[in-house]
């Protein structure tokens, strides 16, 4: 693959966590990585990334936060769009976290690898959970190239290639831009995000990484498991910045009927439509903005929800009126909002239905693209055509049917003053870099998600296939002062295993603080094929006795007293026994195969939610018998 970036020693950041001067007025101030990232929601969301994997701390920060970090200092305060989601300084880092959280969330309904055997999704599932938050990383960063220019202030422009902006910058969005072309961008900044160890962990995984590769290049068709879960991921984002329900869509605060008709039409027109020319939806002339209709409000209509959005009417008559009521679409007379219009461009004429848009609301800052260079001749009012049952546009009929099939998956929201208004710089107006207040909302789909306790440190003592397979390279294991902060506590625990006492009155109770502490630390791996605990029925389930056996040898040094821990826990109450009083419960080992089943003895827990907020999902191959 040809190099796009400088070699790595080239590229170290020049950014420092020192204080810098504020920036100059109209200007962005470069921020480091943890600068950036340290805002409750984005701490948030990091955190919530953490606990949908089964990785240690070393492992997450080396090929999770890591490549995060490099995407933070390259992004800094980029808007995702415009006038569309995330319009807002910072917009890009939020959204594309929170599309990463979502798509991660959605991976815990699938069983990856598809189709490979139990074994193998045991042990190579989180390699492909963390390619789903990759996948998320390099899904818009080509805006920060095609869609943009950040201009320094020196004059100079940056480029992503550079490394890093240093020093003060404005953002301006380029006009007449492919807003499609940022789609297949995401390949060439694949090195420079993810990082050598990332890249020479994918290649070792041929599968995995031609998905990727797909995904970031933009051929979905070919991303397959990841191409889908990284737009749906996306799709939910969006949907939540423009108000709606990303659980529909597969925030910003709610916002009235007007805003998200207003904001809706003005991304579509702006980014979607097609204006000034033969079989197109709408012509810009000095009067106004010209709409096909019903076609444009149809369009409007099922693109508002599919992002999940309620409350739009869906009597087509009933939203003309709401629209015309606003002030979106003007009436033609009293009671009428579609106008009968001759349309003339040289040798070429129709005549068409069509709704008129004040072209301030669509581009409010007064920067309109070339209007018509034909003619639209407003013939009077079009008669009952909100209830027609077919359009013509350019010369070919349309059923009503077919216009509501055609969508455009994407939603808009213009954000906290995208624009400034110093004259036609164009430049996006610095703000905080404070995502809206949707973390309550957002994190709805985590109920059992804890983002206000810390994440505890992980020792080195066991590790599952992922961290076998990604730790490549002996390094010494991180102290307790190195361990990052995911929440917004200080973490108190150390990578040494916990010194536990042997005395037999208390054993039970240290047995159960060690359980507690490996499985939020990670430290005891879950529904591993060898693991000692399990998730059965929304519930803790533990494998006996070799549970008991692994604590009395790992911290009692003894792994004869297996069985004073066994009676020892067995006398705090934690367990649910059987109707028949009978303290060791049973669950059945099924085979994909439909060949032989095992059985597992062990104990079932009363109370997870005693031990951790979060539940993993179940094990599909168990079921208590």
């Amino acid at each position: 693959m040809v190099k796009l970036w400088p070699s790595r020693a080239s590229r170290k950041s020049h950014l420092t966590a020192t204080q810098t001067p504020a920036p100059r007025a109209g200007y962005h101030r470069a921020m480091t990585a943890d600068e950036l990232m340290s805002t409750s929601h984005r701490r948030k969301l990091l955190k919530v990334m953490w606990d949908l994997t089964s990785l240690t701390h070393d492992i997450f920060d080396r090929y999770i936060k890591a490549p995060i970090d490099r995407y933070a200092e390259l992004v800094q305060a980029l808007p995702a769009s415009e006038s569309h989601h995330h319009a807002y300084a910072g917009g890009l880092l939020d959204h594309t976290l929170e599309s990463a959280v979502y798509a991660l969330r959605l991976r815990q309904n699938h069983l990856l690898p598809p189709g490979a055997k139990p074994e193998a999704q045991s042990a190579e599932g989180e390699l492909w959970s963390a390619a789903v938050i990759y996948a998320a990383l390099l899904h818009d960063i080509g805006k920060a190239l095609v869609d943009m220019d950040v201009i320094l202030s020196d004059g100079s422009q940056w480029l992503p290639w550079n490394g890093p902006i240093q020093g003060d910058y404005q953002i301006r969005y380029r006009q007449g831009r492919d807003y499609h072309l940022h789609e297949v961008m995401g390949l060439g900044f694949a090195e420079r995000i993810l990082g050598n160890d990332v890249m020479q962990w994918l290649m070792e995984q041929p599968g995995l990484f031609s998905l990727l590769m797909y995904t970031a290049s933009g051929h979905a068709e070919r991303g397959g498991i990841i191409a889908q879960l990284s737009s749906q991921g996306d799709r939910a984002s969006v949907a939540k910045s423009m108000g709606g329900n990303p659980v529909q869509a597969l925030s910003a605060p709610v916002q009235s009927l007007q805003r998200k008709l207003a904001d809706g039409l003005r991304y579509l027109v702006r980014e979607q439509f097609i204006l000034n020319q033969k079989g197109g939806i709408g012509w810009l002339t000095q009067d106004g903005l010209w709409l096909v209709s019903p076609k444009a409000v149809n369009e409007l209509k099922t693109w508002l929800m599919e992002q999940g959005i309620k409350g739009i009417p869906s009597d087509l008559g009933r939203l003309y009126g709401e629209m015309q009521s606003y002030g979106i679409i003007q009436e033609v007379s009293e009671g009428k909002s579609v106008w009968k219009c001759a349309i003339t461009d040289g040798a070429w004429q129709h005549t068409l239905n069509m709704v008129k848009v004040p072209a301030a609301m669509i581009w409010p800052d007064g920067n309109l693209p070339e209007t018509f260079s034909g003619t639209v001749a407003p013939k009077g009012a079009a008669p009952d055509s909100t209830t027609t049952e077919s359009e013509s546009v350019a010369g070919k009929t349309i059923s009503t049917a077919e216009a509501d099939k055609k969508s455009n998956p994407v939603s808009d929201e213009t954000g906290q003053g995208t624009l400034n208004d110093q004259g036609d710089t164009g430049a996006i107006e610095p703000s905080p870099i404070v995502a809206p207040n949707i973390d309550d909302d957002l994190l709805d789909m985590f109920p059992e998600m804890d983002t206000t306790t810390d994440v505890g440190t992980a020792s080195t003592s066991s590790t599952t296939a992922i961290e076998q397979s990604l730790l490549v390279t002996e390094e010494p294991a991180p102290t307790a002062e190195s361990v990052p902060n995911y929440a917004d506590k200080k973490t108190t625990h150390s990578h040494k295993p916990r010194e536990i006492a042997k005395t037999p009155a208390t054993v039970g109770q240290q047995f159960w603080e060690w359980v507690s502490h490996g499985i939020v630390s990670h430290d005891l791996v879950i529904n591993d094929t060898k693991a000692v605990i399990h998730v059965v029925d929304r519930t803790f389930f533990f494998v006996s006795p070799n549970i008991f056996k692994r604590f009395a040898k790992e911290v009692l040094n003894d792994r004869s007293l297996w069985e004073d821990v066994q009676k020892s826990f067995q006398r705090l109450g934690k367990h649910e026994k059987r109707a028949d009083g009978v303290n060791i419960q049973t669950v059945i080992v099924s085979n994909p195969t439909g060949t032989q089943q095992s059985r597992l003895k062990g104990y079932r827990i009363k109370e997870p939610a005693e031990i951790t907020r979060k539940m993993l999902p179940d094990n599909w191959l168990l079921t208590f018998a």
